[in-house]
């Protein structure tokens, strides 16, 4: 998500990618893009104003967010392929059938049924 707000060739991809398409993610989600952004802020990538207005697109943004004590277990059983955060997108897309769409090219890897935009 940080991708799609920060880069503007990779954000026009997902944009592409994501157009009238349901989109799901662990409950954790905002947490995570909040930590990239601050990370990018404190780094000098990102101004405090771009970090506001981040949030506020991903606090209206019309995902549908997921419980993650529902996705832990299930996450777990992949501890050892991927990141215990990872799993729980891994997790979510197998329990949804559905497809895991990254721009994380290690989780592409350790996943191979994500798709790449």
């Amino acid at each position: 998500m940080v991708d799609l707000l920060t880069d503007p060739s990779a954000g026009e991809l997902i944009r592409f990618r994501l157009e009238g398409t349901a989109v799901h993610v662990p409950a954790h989600f905002d947490a995570e893009v909040f930590s990239a952004a601050g990370r990018l802020c404190r780094a000098g990538r990102l101004t405090d104003n771009d970090v506001v207005s981040i949030l506020g697109v991903v606090r209206r943004a019309p995902f549908t967010r997921h419980l993650v004590h529902n996705l832990i277990e299930g996450a777990w059983s992949r501890h050892n392929t991927h990141s215990l955060l990872d799993a729980l997108y891994v997790e979510l897309a197998e329990q949804l059938r559905a497809p895991l769409i990254t721009t994380d090219r290690k989780l592409a890897t350790s996943y191979p049924q994500a798709q790449v935009p």
